[in-house]
């Protein structure tokens, strides 16, 4: 008598962690895929809207790269040594295919060469097809091309 009682527990329990089970993966109560929210046509406008985020997170440079700080740059910077600090606080430019993501989501607006004044990222907005380019030169001479190859 009391083990068909307990089997009779165990098989409504079992039924119940199976519905719980089937629910759960049936209705799923987060996205779990990446979301690009990149509006094509507005309502009102009907305009290409950038992505926000985007623009917040990223810093596209004049010759098409993208820029991003690191990832947790901010956390427990209290037990980092001095030079994790440092390293932290360093810029990485983007993969190709984060680029032509990143591309899509933002409008011809945001592609165009901008130009500030005491800009910070200047000596990175022109890019030059060189391993090593002398600080303070924009210019490289056919000499110094040369000499270069020589070595």
């Amino acid at each position: 008598m009391a083990s068909s009682s307990l089997i009779k527990r165990l098989s409504g329990s079992l039924q119940l962690c199976t519905n719980l089970a089937a629910s759960l993966l049936t209705r799923n109560p987060f996205n779990w895929q990446q979301q690009r929210n990149v509006i094509y046509f507005t309502h009102s406008q009907g305009k290409f809207r950038s992505n926000k985020a985007v623009l917040r997170r990223f810093y596209r440079l004049n010759w098409g790269a993208w820029i991003r700080p690191r990832a947790g740059r901010h956390k427990h910077l209290w037990r980092k040594p001095y030079y994790l600090r440092w390293w932290a606080k360093q810029h990485v430019f983007c993969t190709d295919e984060q680029n032509k993501v990143l591309e899509q989501m933002v409008s011809a607006r945001y592609k165009k060469p901008t130009y500030f004044v005491d800009d910070p990222y200047e000596p990175y907005q022109k890019r030059h097809n060189l391993v090593y380019v002398p600080l303070g030169k924009n210019r490289i001479s056919r000499s110094y091309m040369h000499a270069l190859l020589d070595k």
